[in-house]
């Protein structure tokens, strides 16, 4: 069943099945997306696939991305040991060579933009796990666990320097129903009915 949503996200919508990826800066807190790292709207409301987190590798030189390994977390077979990582060295920086990284896919409404982001760094790992162990708590409960979330961040001082990390702010919860019901782009009906009896309370937001 909940593969069966899972499959409605990543068909469902008009936007066809390019993914953007999203970056973070843990520098200045700018999320941004896509080739042209357009900034990723903050008061958006995103739905996240539930079935979509991955866990991997990823191997850094001179500050950039050049080989990644990853999988589902509900796939741990396909996993790749630290010890089986390829040596992509000599690495001239000591933030060179591999690290963990987790992430998800998630989306605008109507599954118009699919989008997928994945961290490196140890706040941004932590955040991810933190949406997962709070979806996986509500899927075992039988509660809705689809999160309808934005997407900002968060100030943090470490070692005496501010620093940033990825928040999730969580708007509401879905059920699987709901879930493909946006991911379709067929929530409207039940949207404004929500916001008559819960007048503080807007699911949508501006849209660009």
């Amino acid at each position: 069943a909940m593969e069966a949503a899972a499959d409605a996200m990543r068909s469902g919508g008009g936007g066809g099945d390019a993914v953007e990826f999203v970056s973070f800066s843990g520098k200045s807190g700018d999320i941004t997306y896509g080739r042209d790292r357009a900034p990723l709207d903050e008061d958006q409301i995103y739905l996240l696939d539930s079935q979509s987190f991955v866990v991997g590798w990823v191997c850094w030189a001179n500050s950039s991305p050049i080989s990644r390994h990853e999988w589902s977390i509900f796939e741990p077979s396909n996993a790749v040991r630290a010890s089986d990582l390829e040596d992509h060295g000599p690495y001239r920086k000591s933030s060179d060579g591999w690290q963990s990284m987790s992430g998800f896919g998630f989306m605008s409404d109507g599954g118009e933009t699919k989008f997928k982001f994945t961290t490196n760094s140890k706040s941004g790992k932590n955040a991810v796990s933190d949406l997962l162990e709070e979806v996986a708590a509500r899927q075992r409960a039988g509660e809705p666990s689809y999160p309808l979330f934005r997407f900002t961040s968060e100030r943090f001082l470490a070692q005496g320097e501010w620093n940033y990390k990825p928040a999730f702010l969580i708007d509401d919860w879905l059920t699987e129903d709901e879930a493909e019901a946006f991911a379709a782009g067929e929530a409207e009906a039940e949207v404004e009915e929500v916001e008559e009896v819960q007048p503080a309370r807007t699911r949508r937001t501006a849209r660009k």
